[in-house]
C-alpha cells in the first residue's frame, strides 16, 4: 500500500498480495506462535487422504478373499491388518485434527487478534483518524471474526486442500484402471460447481467495502447502547425507540447482504447436489454394466464402486477448499492491508530531542495549515506564531474555531498539510514519533482511564516503577490529594466500574484534576491543558489559577478556554477566529484594542455580572 500523505486519505481497496505471500505470512507467524500447531497439520494432511484409501480397499481384500477361497486364517489375517491400520489411521488423524483444532483456538484470540490490537494503537493517530483507515480496520476485523474466510484458519484449510489433492489423485488413479473416460466427465461436472464458487467470491469482493461500513454504524450504535457514559442521555432523552430503529435499520442492511450471500450459496449447492447425483447414478450404471458383461471381479467391482464415490468426495472437497482458500487468501489481504498501512512520522529514527539543558523549549508555527480529511476548508489556515521558551500562553475563540485542532498539531498527534512546527528551531517531523510525545504532558478535554488503580492511571506503569513520593506531590498541586486519601485503598483504590467490581467513581471535576496530576507527574518541557477546568467549581477553578504558575514553572506551557476572565495569568493571549490568529497580546492589550477579544470580553463579564445582580 503506498505510504499515506498527510494530505490524502487511503484507498480502501485492499492490495493483492498474492496466495504464496499470505501463506508464508501466516505461516511464518503461527509458526513462532505455535510450532506444534504446524507440525500436526503437516502430519494430518496426508494421512486424512490415506485413511480413505485404505478404507476403500477393504471391501476389496474381503471380497478377494472369498472369491479366491482362501483359508479361513488367511482371510483373518489380511482382513484384521486392513482393519488394524484403518482404526491406527482414523485414530492419528483424529487426534491431529484435535491437536490442530484447540491450537488454532489459541493463536486465533491471541496471536491475530493481539497483532491487529498492536497495530490499533499503535499507528499514526493522524493517519487512525480517516475514515478510510476506520472501515479497511473494520475489514482487517472481518478477516478475524467475520463472514468472509478466517485468516487463522488459512493453514488448516489449506492442509485440506492438500489433503484433497492427494485424495483426489489418489483415486483418480484407481478409476483409470476402470475407464479413463470417467475422469474427464467428472472434471466438468465439478468444474460447473467451481465457477460458481468463485463467481460467488467475486461478488463477496465486491460488496466487501459496503459490508463492512453497514458493519461499522451497527457495531457503533451497540456499542454506544452498552457504554456507560451513554446510559444516562439514553434514559433522559428516551433515545430507545430511536437507537432501535437506527439498529433495527443498520441490522436490516447487514442481514439483506447476508441473504444475498446464503442464497448464492444456496444455488451453488443445489447445482453441486444435482451434478453429483447424474454424474454417480451414470458411473454405478456403467459398473454394474461391466460386471454383467465383462470378468470383472467383486473385488474390483467394489473398489471401483467405492472410488467413485471417493472420487465424487475428494473432488466436491477440493472444489470446497479451493473455495475456503480463496476466502481465507482475500481475508488475508484485508488484514495485512491494515497491518502494512505506513505511519507518515518517523518511528525508527529521527534528530535527537533537545536535553534537559536546552529547557525550557520554544515553540514556532510557520505557514500551518490543516484540513480534516472530507473537509472543504481548512480548520487551521496559514498560521505563524512564536511561543518562546518558558512562556504560557492562553488560546481562546469561540467553539469549532480551531483550538483543540491547533494543540493536536504542535503536540504531534495531527501532521500539517503544509507548513512546519519548530521545537527550538528544529522541525517537528525530523524527531522519532515516540520520542517526540515525551515533550508533551497534555490534558484533553475528554477523559481517558484504564482499568486499574489511582496510581496506575496516573503514573501509566507497573506499580513497581511508580515514584509514591512524586505520586503524591502531583495530586496535591493537581487538587486531588484529598479525595484520594479519603478513599479506603487510598491510591490503590480501583477505577472504573464496568470492569472493576466495588471501583470507586469520580466527579467530573475530580477526574480533571486526576488527569492534570497524570500530565504533572510525566515532567515534560511542554504542558498543554485543553479546557481544563471546564467540569471545576468556582472556587477549584480560581484554586488551580493560583497555582498555575507552580504547575508550570520551569515549562512552556499553552492552555485552552472558553472563559476569557480564566485566561489572564497566562503571559499572552492568542484569539482564533475564521480558522486563524485574528489577535496576539495580553490580556490588558487585547482589552485596549477593542477588538474581537474585548467584545467577547465584555459579553461574558456582562453575563456573570448580571447574575451577580440577581443573586
Amino acid at each position: 500500500m503506498p505510504k499515506p500523505s498527510p494530505d490524502k486519505g487511503f484507498k480502501t481497496s485492499s492490495k493483492r498480495y498474492g496466495y504464496f505471500s499470505n501463506l508464508k505470512f501466516v505461516f511464518v507467524n503461527q509458526w513462532r506462535f505455535c510450532k506444534r500447531y504446524i507440525i500436526s497439520l503437516i502430519a494430518v494432511s496426508p494421512m486424512r487422504a490415506l485413511t480413505a484409501v485404505v478404507a476403500t480397499f477393504l471391501p476389496k481384500i474381503v471380497l478377494d478373499c472369498i472369491e479366491s477361497k482362501v483359508s479361513p486364517a488367511v482371510m483373518l489375517a489380511e482382513v484384521s491388518a486392513a482393519v488394524l491400520i484403518t482404526i491406527l489411521m482414523e485414530a492419528g488423524t483424529f487426534l491431529l485434527s484435535e491437536s490442530s483444532r484447540r491450537d488454532l483456538a489459541i493463536s486465533e484470540n491471541e496471536l491475530f487478534k493481539m497483532m491487529l490490537f498492536q497495530k490499533t494503537i499503535d499507528m499514526d493517530y493522524n493517519n487512525y483518524i480517516f475514515n478510510e483507515t476506520r472501515v479497511m480496520k473494520e475489514k482487517a476485523n472481518q478477516a478475524l471474526n467475520g463472514w468472509s474466510g478466517n485468516v487463522c484458519s488459512s493453514l488448516n484449510f489449506n492442509s485440506l486442500l492438500f489433503s484433497s489433492i492427494f485424495g483426489f489423485t489418489s483415486f483418480t488413479a484407481i478409476i483409470a484402471r476402470c475407464n479413463i473416460l470417467f475422469i474427464p466427465i467428472l472434471i466438468v461436472s465439478y468444474g460447473i460447481s467451481a465457477l460458481g464458487w468463485w463467481l460467488l467470491q467475486k461478488y463477496r469482493d465486491k460488496k466487501k467495502d459496503e459490508w463492512s461500513a453497514t458493519f461499522l454504524k451497527l457495531n457503533y450504535m451497540t456499542f454506544r447502547s452498552k457504554d456507560f457514559t451513554s446510559a444516562k442521555d439514553i434514559r433522559v432523552y428516551n433515545m430507545t425507540d430511536f437507537l432501535q430503529r437506527k439498529t433495527a435499520k443498520h441490522l436490516g442492511e447487514s442481514l439483506a447482504l447476508q441473504k444475498k450471500m446464503e442464497n448464492g450459496h444456496l444455488i451453488n449447492t443445489v447445482i453441486e447436489d444435482v451434478l453429483k447425483c447424474v454424474i454417480s447414478l451414470g458411473a454405478y450404471a456403467y459398473l454394474i454394466h461391466m460386471k454383467l458383461t465383462t470378468n470383472m471381479s467383486l473385488g474390483d467391482f467394489s473398489l471401483y464402486f467405492g472410488a467413485i464415490t471417493g472420487f465424487g468426495v475428494w473432488l466436491s472437497r477440493l472444489v470446497d477448499c479451493i473455495s475456503d482458500v480463496l476466502e481465507c487468501d482475500h481475508s488475508i489481504d484485508d488484514y495485512r492491508s491494515f497491518l502494512d498501512l505506513d505511519d507518515s512520522m518517523l518511528k525508527n529514527e529521527g534528530t535527537p530531542l533537545p536535553t534537559k539543558e536546552e529547557y525550557p523549549l520554544s515553540i514556532e508555527l510557520k505557514n500551518l495549515t490543516f484540513t480534516y480529511d472530507g473537509a472543504k476548508k481548512p480548520t487551521i489556515n496559514n498560521v505563524n506564531l512564536k511561543i518562546e521558551a518558558g512562556e504560557s500562553v492562553a488560546i481562546v475563540g469561540l467553539n469549532g474555531a480551531g483550538k483543540s485542532t491547533l494543540v493536536k498539531l504542535i503536540s504531534g498527534l495531527f501532521l500539517a498539510q503544509s507548513g512546519q512546527i519548530l521545537i527550538n528551531g528544529t522541525d517537528s517531523r525530523q524527531f522519532n514519533r515516540d520520542e517526540y510525545y515525551t515533550l508533551f504532558s497534555t490534558v484533553f478535554q475528554d477523559v481517558s482511564l484504564v482499568p486499574s488503580t489511582v496510581a496506575k492511571n496516573i503514573a501509566l506503569c507497573e506499580e513497581s516503577k511508580i515514584d509514591h513520593e512524586r505520586l503524591w506531590e502531583c495530586m496535591r498541586l493537581a487538587g486531588i490529594d484529598e479525595k484520594v486519601a479519603s478513599l479506603p485503598k487510598k491510591e490503590n483504590e480501583l477505577l472504573v466500574r464496568e470492569v472493576n467490581e466495588g471501583a470507586t467513581s469520580f466527579s467530573g471535576g475530580e477526574l480533571q484534576r486526576l488527569l492534570l496530576a497524570r500530565a504533572l507527574y510525566k515532567d515534560t518541557p511542554i504542558i498543554i491543558l485543553d479546557e481544563p477546568t471546564a467540569a471545576l467549581d468556582p472556587i477549584a477553578e480560581n484554586n488551580m489559577y493560583l497555582k498555575y504558575s507552580q504547575l508550570t514553572q520551569g515549562k512552556t506551557s499553552i492552555y485552552i478556554s472558553h472563559r476569557l476572565s480564566s485566561t489572564r495569568f497566562c503571559d499572552r493571549i492568542i484569539l482564533l477566529d475564521d480558522n486563524a490568529i485574528a489577535e496576539v497580546g495580553t490580556h490588558e492589550e487585547l482589552m485596549a484594542l477593542g477588538g474581537k477579544y474585548a467584545n467577547m470580553f465584555e459579553i461574558q463579564s456582562k453575563y456573570y455580572r448580571d447574575e451577580e445582580v440577581k443573586l
